[in-house]
């Protein structure tokens, strides 16, 4: 973006909020204001447009809110003269670090003086990205816009977009081929795994009027089953793209998910799930673990501590994607020293299993995974020495249970599926008894920290 017919005018002068071009990969306007400057207001207003021959008019433009809490907020407005007041049109304040979104508006009451312009309120977040502002008449054929991938396999995909002309054929190009499809949603079929695609759309709203196409997305298929053996183990340590490869990342509420850190707040690549509320789940690949002797899954994780809340991480499996997903193990408190090892055996092994890993965000300081593994404990690197034994018995249970295990001189730690800490106690011996008869009836966590891994371990009171 880049006219020099646009103008800024602060709303709130005494503070240093401010519309600028900013180009990086490409050119944008964008605002920003210092961090003290909370309440900071300014607006970007276009030249005046003479609309009166228009019967109808529809403003487009694509904007990128890169929010940290709290979120700020974009006003879309117009006036038909310059003495007329700003009407808001739409107001925005979805926060989200990775995407850009598209807004298409109706324009009412044109004139032969009109102005839109974009207010910009600074309320702690970090940006707002504006581009590709374009003003037409409502009898065109207007562009598809949010393209979105519903469903991602590893040789098809599902996409869907929002149209605005009733339109019933569109234009559907995939890596430079063109197909006219007559369904939205759209199922392309054919596709590689694990391989990219860029798609775009225009409608075909007669035989002589087509829209322009749409802005263009991305995507990886899915991966086909990835089969782990003894001497084969599963890996990933996030470092191989600035994208999840062979995940899949999916919002359960809420709007934010999980995403790769390219070392800004850490120095190596790792998954990291923004804090700032809501649930999602990052799902690994179907895994063939069937020929793996005692498959363990073993990685790190770190929650900080918030001024008084730490962010939630659940593991879980499932043996098939037609299956329901099974808690392994729940950590809602925050790591101490910075990364904390995990090993985790896993229970029903199957030619299609995944594992995930759901955060939950209350506004803390955000969940990070990295190093994930999933094969024997040699293979992975975990010793006997480092990966503390853990066998508990009768599980169920009514009262007493039985923890066999070989970290001696260990911490024992007893937690509740909400983070609620139970008993402690220290393994003093081959075989530690513990009595769970006074505890409701539910699932519990018992936590064995040895001197490189914790072994968790989940136990039912019935």
């Amino acid at each position: 973006m880049s006219s020099p017919l646009w103008r800024v005018l602060k709303t709130t002068e005494w503070i240093a909020g401010q519309w600028t071009v900013m180009t990086a990969s490409t050119t944008v306007a964008s605002f920003s204001y210092p961090e003290n400057a909370i309440g900071a207001e300014a607006r970007l207003i276009s030249p005046v447009l003479d609309m009166s021959a228009l019967g109808g008019a529809v403003l487009s433009f694509e904007y990128a809110m890169m929010a940290l809490a709290n979120y700020d907020e974009l006003e879309a407005c117009y006036r038909s003269s310059e003495q007329d007041e700003w009407h808001v049109l739409a107001m925005y304040s979805t926060s989200d670090w990775t995407n850009t979104f598209e807004a298409v508006l109706p324009l009412p009451n044109l004139s032969s003086t009109y102005q839109i312009s974009f207010l910009a309120r600074g309320l702690g977040g970090y940006y707002i990205f504006l581009d590709n502002i374009r003003v037409a008449s409502a009898q065109n054929c207007i562009r598809p816009t949010d393209l979105e991938i519903l469903e991602n396999h590893p040789t098809d995909v599902l996409i869907g977009w929002t149209s605005y002309n009733g339109e019933s054929s569109w234009i559907l190009e995939v890596d430079g081929v063109n197909h006219t499809v007559n369904a939205n949603p759209y199922r392309i079929t054919s596709l590689s795994p694990q391989s990219n695609y860029t798609v775009r759309v225009k409608a075909l709203c007669a035989t002589d009027n087509e829209s322009e196409w749409s802005s263009p997305i991305s995507f990886t298929t899915a991966c086909d089953v990835i089969t782990v053996t003894d001497e084969n183990p599963y890996t990933d340590d996030f470092e191989s793209s600035e994208d999840f490869v062979c995940w899949t990342s999916e919002i359960i509420s809420g709007i934010d998910n999980w995403v790769v850190d390219p070392g800004y707040l850490n120095p190596n690549n790792t998954a990291f799930f923004i804090w700032l509320g809501g649930e999602a789940r990052l799902v690994s690949a179907p895994l063939d673990i069937t020929s793996v002797t005692n498959p363990t899954l073993v990685f790190k994780h770190k929650q900080l501590q918030g001024m008084s809340s730490v962010d939630e991480l659940a593991v879980q499996y499932r043996t098939a994607a037609t299956e329901e997903w099974v808690m392994l193990a729940n950590y809602p408190f925050p790591t101490e020293g910075g990364y904390e090892t995990v090993s985790l055996a896993l229970p029903n092994p199957s030619p299609t299993y995944q594992i995930a890993f759901k955060a939950k965000g209350h506004d803390a300081e955000g969940v990070y995974v990295d190093d994930v593994a999933v094969g024997t404990p040699a293979a992975i690197g975990i010793e006997e020495t480092d990966a503390p034994s853990a066998l508990v018995y009768p599980n169920p249970t009514t009262g007493n249970i039985t923890v066999e295990s070989n970290a001696i001189n260990a911490e024992l730690t007893v937690l509740d599926m909400f983070g609620k800490l139970m008993m402690t106690a220290k393994v003093a011996s081959k075989y530690t008894d513990l009595d769970f008869s006074s505890f409701a009836s539910g699932i519990y966590m018992i936590r064995i920290a040895g001197s490189n891994a914790i072994t968790t371990v989940k136990v039912v009171k019935e």
